[in-house]
């Protein structure tokens, strides 16, 4: 049957003790949970927990980080950013130990505000100077020491995987509450914008990147001053190459085997306590993604020739309405990549309107021997969500 993980907030231990809701998981089916430990600001319309609006706080450790997992120069959590002590943490793993239940630490890395306005220096800062806030680049030392102390930090307390989310680059329409971008902007500005050319980016090219960081300055002016030129065409490296020059390849191989550094330095501390890495892919998400989204992830910086052979495990967001499509995007990362599988499906709008087409889905990905699966995200599910699952798993 596989393993099936829900997708949980801390939420749902704040109102209901484990010692319930795990029991409850096992009956529908789940072997497991993703529990949000480090996680980004939302606002979320949550059934488990009222029903209610509850909102997220950006950047925050939903446990009380252990600053001695932190190497030397790191910067690290603010104690305003995390919770004050162990107990909803600490309760989960007893019960779940206790009933033979996985719980692996789900951390969001890079998409963090709390952490950017505090050290602006240290985020994705473009061609023109202008930063990030929510984005940390994973490029600077600081940032380095803040992935290994917080993978440390975790794996260290008896979790059974961490999966790893943003651990890479973003693009210009990500992250914050109201974004406005008055202008029309084709995929390649809206790439080049937010191509990070901060000091340690520059400093970890072997070419000129102050030249380069000038050059994609001066082919972005007519956006500036008068209209796109590149509406409607597509976002390739090819492209990119045409209309930079050739440097702008090696310095996209750059900050990919930066990225590919960091998971390898996660994956040796996750190793080192026998924890699993899991890749929470969100390539089916990249505009243009298709059928075919591992084709996409040099965009936010990731070669899935380096980190197939970090992970232990790749985790896409296949997030698509039909069976069809969601048996493709299996297809694909099985015949792209030797990693294992776990495909994450919302059951829940909008990807999903009925019982049998999520049984459909699961049956797709079982066609192509992809049996783990989880599910995104239980605090927003309805009781009928819960048995769709149920039913969808054991069919």
């Amino acid at each position: 049957m596989g393993r099936h993980n829900a997708f949980t907030f801390p939420f749902t231990f704040f109102r209901q003790p484990a010692s319930v809701v795990i029991p409850e998981l096992q009956g529908v089916g789940f072997t497991g949970i993703n529990l949000a430990l480090n996680y980004h600001a939302s606002r979320d319309f949550l059934l488990r927990q009222g029903p209610a609006l509850e909102y997220l706080a950006d950047g925050f450790h939903y446990y009380q980080p252990n600053l001695a997992h932190y190497p030397s120069g790191a910067i690290t959590p603010n104690a305003k950013d995390a919770l004050v002590d162990d107990k909803m943490v600490d309760g989960v793993l007893e019960v779940a130990n206790a009933q033979g239940f996985e719980i692996n630490a789900w951390a969001v890395f890079m998409h963090n505000s709390a952490l950017g306005y505090q050290h602006p220096h240290l985020t994705v800062t473009n061609c023109f100077g202008n930063r990030f806030l929510s984005e940390l680049c994973p490029s600077a030392p600081q940032i380095a020491g803040y992935i290994a102390g917080l993978s440390a930090d975790l794996c260290s307390r008896g979790i059974s995987s961490i999966a790893i989310e943003s651990l890479h680059f973003h693009g210009a329409h990500h992250g914050e509450h109201h974004e406005r971008y008055f202008l029309e902007m084709s995929e390649i500005t809206s790439f080049l914008f937010a191509l990070c050319f901060c000091r340690s980016c520059i400093e970890n090219f072997a070419g000129d990147g102050q030249a380069l960081k000038a050059r994609v300055a001066g082919v972005l002016q007519p956006f500036l001053e008068d209209s796109d030129p590149w509406l409607g065409l597509a976002l390739t490296k090819a492209n990119l190459a045409n209309i930079v020059g050739d440097a702008i390849l090696d310095y996209l191989s750059a900050r990919e085997q930066t990225v590919a550094e960091r998971y390898r330095e996660v994956g040796q501390i996750a190793a080192s306590y026998g924890v699993r890495t899991k890749f929470v892919d969100q390539a089916p998400l990249i505009a243009g993604s298709n059928s075919a989204p591992l084709d996409q992830s040099w965009q936010v910086g990731i070669d899935n020739s380096l980190i197939d052979e970090i992970v232990d495990i790749y985790e896409p967001l296949i997030y698509r309405d039909s069976p069809t499509q969601v048996g493709e995007i299996g297809g694909h990362y099985r015949s792209e990549l030797q990693s294992d599988i776990t495909a994450i499906l919302r059951p829940t709008f909008p990807d999903n309107q009925s019982e049998e087409s999520l049984v459909a889905k699961v049956a797709a990905l079982r066609e192509h021997s992809i049996v783990d699966i989880d599910f995104y995200l239980l605090d927003a599910m309805r009781p009928r969500d819960l048995q769709w699952i149920s039913r969808a798993i054991t069919s």
